[in-house]
């Protein structure tokens, strides 16, 4: 699983950068004029190292830049510079068939003392999900969030939304001889057969706050 570890007073000098780089602007006072950002926030965002999370949400869907490139600096820019740069829509002179989207909205859910319950929906750069998921879900735990595969083929080792006995949880399965499971949950581990349990999605990326 990819980690994403981002925080209020961390990474935000960098994020700016690629800010600028994505729009293909010189300065930091052009960002503010596109964003309709006085230059006293921004200088606030730079010198406190402020992740600036609304403007590179705003960014990726203008721009088509990935958000995990913006996010962390990793993987494929693949930026889509306008060269009127007219960022009122992406690939404006697209036919809407042939848009690609770049950003889509998941089914958000709470996993808070065993029970699930719906939070509605979050906007997420499509090239964070693993390809051919399908039916993907958002969950958010006390301390991180789970992008989840609810559709499995094959029940292997990782982190897995479970259902044991009514009660829901993010646990890591291991798969043993005799169609057997080690069941990790936080400070508890169990052994149990496959059947036991009701696996309800595998856990292909985690998000974790510092």
């Amino acid at each position: 699983m990819i980690q994403v570890k981002v925080g209020e007073n961390t990474g935000g000098k960098a994020a700016i950068h690629r800010l600028i780089a994505a729009y293909n602007f010189k300065s930091r006072q052009q960002l503010c004029d596109h964003l309709g950002a006085s230059k006293s926030t921004m200088a606030n965002r730079y010198l406190r190292d402020s992740f600036p999370a609304e403007w590179v949400i705003q960014c990726a869907i203008e721009t088509g830049a990935s958000l995990l490139w913006l996010t962390t600096g990793e993987g494929d820019p693949h930026i889509e510079i306008k060269e009127d740069k007219n960022f009122s829509m992406v690939q404006k002179s697209k036919s809407t068939s042939d848009i690609e989207p770049i950003a889509l909205n998941i089914d958000t859910l709470s996993l808070i003392n065993g029970s699930i319950s719906g939070t509605g929906k979050t906007l997420l750069d499509q090239r964070i999900l693993t390809p051919h998921v399908q039916r993907a879900l958002l969950i958010h735990t006390q301390n991180e969030s789970y992008l989840v595969d609810q559709e499995i083929e094959t029940l292997s080792n990782g982190y897995y939304l479970v259902d044991i006995d009514g009660v829901k949880s993010i646990a890591n399965l291991t798969r043993l001889p005799k169609n057997r499971l080690l069941v990790q949950d936080n400070d508890s581990s169990f052994e149990c057969a496959i059947d036991d349990i009701n696996v309800k999605g595998r856990a292909t990326k985690v998000f974790k706050s510092l």
